[in-house]
């Protein structure tokens, strides 16, 4: 199901945001929608902010990345094709994680951490809940970052 974006203007201008109201337009009156929902050229423009986590249940909830955009990859110090050296969640984060599996809502929220190459990173986040029916089986998210270099 392809959702035609509005043009940039009528967007707000903030990536998580925009980002939410992406998900609102997706989700049609369910709980969340799905992840096979999301097409990636209706939000081309933030595409390079996203991420993508599965959610897997065992004993404990357990998080790991299937998609992280450029731009994030960036922050973190990693070259783009590093994803598997980034395969979980980076600690401070899982606390939102596990809000917004429970919850089965977004969450926007802000904070910082140090990326490999000692640098500070801020964030502004937008996490979604995606799964069929009450269940999250995937947080999409977008992050707004900007890295401050060591001086």
């Amino acid at each position: 199901m392809a959702v035609h974006p509005l043009p940039q203007s009528a967007f707000e201008r903030r990536i998580p945001l925009r980002l939410l109201a992406y998900w609102e337009k997706l989700r049609q009156g369910r709980p969340m929608p799905a992840e096979g929902d999301i097409v990636s050229d209706d939000i081309r423009d933030l595409w390079d902010n996203c991420f993508l986590i599965h959610v897997k249940k065992s004993k404990s909830l357990r998080y790991s990345y299937n998609y992280l955009g450029r731009e994030i990859m960036r922050a973190y110090g990693h070259p783009e094709e590093d994803l598997k050296t980034i395969a979980a969640p980076h600690a401070g984060m899982i606390d939102a994680y596990m809000t917004v599996v429970r919850t089965r809502k977004p969450l926007i929220e802000s904070g910082e951490f140090t990326n490999r190459h000692n640098q500070t990173v801020r964030y502004r986040q937008c996490l979604l809940p995606l799964g069929e029916g009450e269940e999250v089986q995937a947080i999409f998210g977008a992050l707004h970052l900007r890295v401050f270099s060591v001086e």
